[in-house]
C-alpha cells in the first residue's frame, strides 16, 4: 500500500534542506545509525536527529531498532507509490552536493573503523576463541552447512551410536538415520538425548557390528567411530558394514592409530591396540572397499580428573594416541557383458 502524504507540501518540503539532501545520499549506500551520521556530517547528535525525524515522518526514510541501537536507511521504493520516481530523480540531483567528496570519505573512515575494532577484538580473543566457539556452535548446524554439498536423504547406518552423541551431527545432514549398540542401556541414552534434541525419526535397534541384522546394501553409508578397537573380530566387522552398504556407498571408520598404551586395553576393554595404515587398507581391499580417503589427528586432551571415573583411570592423566579417519568406498558392480551380432547365436 503506497504511503499516503499529508500534503504534497510535506514530501518537497522535507528535502528542501542541504543536510537533508547529504542525508539522503549517505543512506542511498547503506543503513547508517544516529552516530555514524554524526561523524560523516560534523554535527550534533540532537541536530542530526531532528533531521532524520522530518525525512521519516515524510516518507523519505525507514526506521528499526537493533536492541540499544537504531538504524536509518532509505523507505522502500513500493511504499512510496507514484512518488518512487521523484526519490529517484532527488538522489540523482544530491549527488551533486559540494560535500559530496567529503562525505565519501569521512563513511569510509567510519566503516574502516567499524571494521578496526572488529579485527582487533578477535585478535585479542584468539587465545580463547577455541573455548568461547563451541557455546554456540550448534553439531547439526555445522553438518548442514557440510551437508549443503552432498545429496540429501541418504540412508546412514550409525554403528556403536552409544549414548547417541554423534546422532545430532548426522542428523544435520539430513540423512535418514538408523543407530545400533550391544548395549541396551547405551540405546536407551541415546533415544532421551534425542529427545532433548528435539531429533525424531531415528531407528534404534540392538545389534553387533559382527553380524548386522540388515539386508546387503541397504544403506548409503556406514560410519563406525571409536568402536573397532572394542570388537573381537575387526575384519568381519568391517565385512559386515560393506556387505550392508550399497555399491558405490561409503564406509566411515574412526578409531585409534596403532599405540603401546596398555591401559587402555586394562581399563577401557580395548581388544585391539589400534590399527596402522596397512591393517585398515588390508581390511578394506579383503572386502571390496577402496580406501578413498586416511586422514591422521591428534584427539582433544581429556583432563580425566575432572571425569567421573575411577581413581585408577583418573591417573592416566590426558595421554591419548592418535586418531585416524578411514573412508572406503565399496566398488560397484561391473556391468554384463553385452552379447553383439559378431558373437554368434545364445547357446540352447
Amino acid at each position: 500500500m503506497a504511503t499516503q502524504f499529508q500534503h504534497p507540501a510535506v514530501l518537497f518540503q522535507a528535502v528542501g534542506d542541504p543536510t537533508r539532501l547529504r542525508i539522503l545520499r549517505l543512506l542511498g549506500r547503506g543503513e547508517l545509525t544516529v552516530q555514524d551520521m554524526v561523524q560523516v556530517l560534523g554535527l550534533s547528535q540532537p541536530g542530526v536527529s531532528k533531521h532524520l525525524a522530518i525525512l521519516r515522518e515524510a516518507g523519505w526514510l525507514s526506521h528499526r531498532k537493533d536492541g540499544t541501537w537504531g538504524w536509518y536507511g532509505l523507505a522502500d521504493w513500493s511504499a512510496l507509490g507514484d512518488a518512487a520516481a521523484l526519490r529517484d530523480a532527488v538522489l540523482t540531483l544530491a549527488g551533486g552536493v559540494p560535500e559530496a567528496a567529503g562525505d565519501d570519505e569521512a563513511l569510509r573512515h567510519v566503516l574502516a573503523d567499524r571494521d578496526r575494532r572488529t579485527g582487533e577484538f578477535f585478535a585479542g580473543i584468539a587465545g580463547a576463541w577455541d573455548q568461547i566457539r563451541p557455546a554456540f556452535e550448534a553439531p547439526d548446524i555445522q553438518a548442514g552447512a557440510v551437508a549443503a554439498l552432498v545429496p540429501p536423504g541418504l540412508a546412514v547406518l550409525d554403528i556403536g551410536t552409544g549414548t547417541g552423541a554423534l546422532l545430532p551431527l548426522l542428523a544435520g545432514t539430513g540423512a535418514s538415520l538408523t543407530a545400533v549398540d550391544t548395549s541396551e542401556a547405551m540405546l536407551e541414552r541415546a533415544r532421551r538425548l534425542c529427545e532433548r534434541e528435539g531429533i525424531a525419526g531415528i531407528a534404534f535397534r540392538r545389534a553387533d557390528v559382527q553380524d548386522l541384522p540388515f539386508a546387503d546394501g541397504s544403506f548409503d553409508a556406514a560410519y563406525c567411530s571409536m568402536v573397532l578397537h572394542h570388537v573381537t573380530r575387526p575384519d568381519r566387522a568391517v565385512g559386515e558394514m560393506a556387505r550392508v552398504v550399497r555399491p558405490g556407498g561409503r564406509v566411515v571408520v574412526a578409531a585409534f592409530t596403532r599405540h603401546s598404551l596398555q591401559w587402555l586395553r586394562e581399563e577401557l576393554a580395548h581388544r585391539w591396540l589400534g590399527f596402522s595404515r596397512e591393517e585398515m587398507t588390508a581390511h578394506f581391499t579383503r572386502h571390496g572397499l577402496v580406501l578413498r580417503r586416511y586422514l591422521v589427528r591428534r584427539p582433544l586432551q581429556i583432563d580425566l580428573a575432572r571425569v567421573s571415573l575411577p581413581p585408577g583411570l583418573q591417573d592416566r592423566g590426558a595421554v591419548w594416541p592418535d586418531a585416524f579417519l578411514a573412508v572406503g568406498e565399496k566398488a560397484p558392480v561391473a556391468p554384463a557383458p553385452s552379447v553383439t551380432d559378431d558373437a554368434g547365436p545364445a547357446p540352447r
